[in-house]
């Protein structure tokens, strides 16, 4: 069994800026920053849901199994549930920064390449 991939942005991708606010073994609260054009790898997570509140900027939240795509801006929340393969993407011309509350469960971050050019 391999160990969980709990720092995913220190080897699998990079973006503009990442801040763990908060954390417990079941809980955690990272605030995120995409640049212009900006993404996060396609991914899920076994064991944990993802809610997304969007601090400034726009993005969007896109994820398959239902195939959906939501329009993100300043305030609105989004919940993707475990297992749920998801993408962040800054689409506009600035900056978007976001807090994603992971949890409750163990986390893991499960890196979906193959959808990586959807």
């Amino acid at each position: 069994m391999t160990s969980p991939n709990t720092r995913p942005w220190e080897r699998d991708y990079t973006i503009k800026q990442t801040l763990v606010l908060a954390e417990t073994p079941a809980l955690r609260v990272i605030d995120l920053t995409l640049a212009p054009e900006q993404s996060v790898p396609w991914h899920l997570h076994p064991d944990n849901d993802d809610l997304f509140i969007c601090l400034r900027g726009s993005f969007e939240i896109r994820e398959v199994n239902p195939d959906r795509t939501t329009a993100m801006k300043p305030l609105d929340r989004h919940n993707v549930p475990r297992r749920v393969p998801h993408t962040a993407v800054n689409v506009s011309r600035e900056e978007c920064q976001f807090l994603i509350v992971q949890g409750p469960g163990r986390y893991d971050f499960k890196r979906l390449a193959k959808l990586d050019h959807r």
